[in-house]
């Protein structure tokens, strides 16, 4: 599945985690490939991000993922801002303790162009996800977790909370819509100013809903399109963010 993938890719820098998704992960030796794009905009500005990904299962319960987004263009105030280039290349890992629960971790590497991103940022999460199927009909996936960005150039070190869940409907084998949301809680953070560190809470909090749907020819090649509203007190205080985006994966 490549919606959270989808996701990332119309969200290349806010703070929501790029796990795969929310649910088991791939069969022992099973991997699935996929590619993505997605529009945000809000009352200032505009932007057009693609994705590309790939994940394996290298052992029984172990997943790997590498994922690399390219911004295409941003705009602001309807004028061409420049800001364009790859995006932040994202390692990331999970682990699947009980059918029903994963535990993951996400390493994003300095890779972005510094025309929209700022310069020398690291970013580490990790937590875990539970899922389950309600009935033949819903499933439920869900995950919570702390998120790190280390800026190296302003030595300033941010943290967040992140949780999030999603609502399967399997409304035929091959066409299934879905809902869900995701909190970001921003903690604080803690600046070097050269002999000690000094933490300052946080306490903002952004939300994003969103809905879509996917549609799976067979076993192997799956396609989906979906949107979401991003909105808070935190970075999206009085200009909530829309988003909207298509997908497709190949399995093997």
């Amino acid at each position: 599945m490549f919606k959270k993938l989808a996701i990332a890719a119309a969200l290349a820098a806010s703070t929501s985690f790029a796990a795969w998704d929310l649910y088991p992960v791939l069969d022992q030796h099973k991997g699935e490939v996929g590619t993505a794009v997605g529009y945000t905009t809000d009352k200032y500005s505009s932007s057009l991000t693609g994705t590309i990904g790939a994940r394996y299962s290298v052992i029984q319960n172990l997943e790997l993922a590498l994922v690399l987004p390219y911004r295409f263009f941003t705009h602001y105030d309807g004028h061409d801002m420049n800001a364009d280039g790859l995006g932040a290349l994202t390692f990331m890992a999970r682990y699947q303790i009980t059918p029903t629960i994963n535990v993951f971790t996400d390493v994003g590497f300095p890779t972005a162009d510094e025309s929209y991103y700022a310069k020398d940022v690291w970013s580490v999460a990790a937590g875990a996800q539970y899922s389950n199927s309600i009935n033949s009909f819903i499933r439920f996936g869900s995950e919570i977790g702390i998120a790190t960005y280390f800026i190296g150039s302003a030595d300033i070190t941010s943290m967040f909370l992140n949780a999030s869940t999603e609502f399967e409907f399997n409304v035929t084998p091959q066409f299934t819509p879905y809902v869900g949301a995701n909190i970001d809680v921003f903690l604080g953070y803690f600046a070097d100013d050269g002999y000690r560190y000094n933490s300052a809470g946080g306490g903002d909090i952004d939300a994003r809903i969103y809905v879509g749907a996917k549609y799976a020819f067979n076993d192997m090649f799956e396609v989906g399109a979906y949107a979401g509203i991003w909105f808070g007190n935190g970075s999206y205080k009085d200009n909530t963010e829309k988003d909207l985006g298509a997908y497709g994966s190949f399995k093997f």
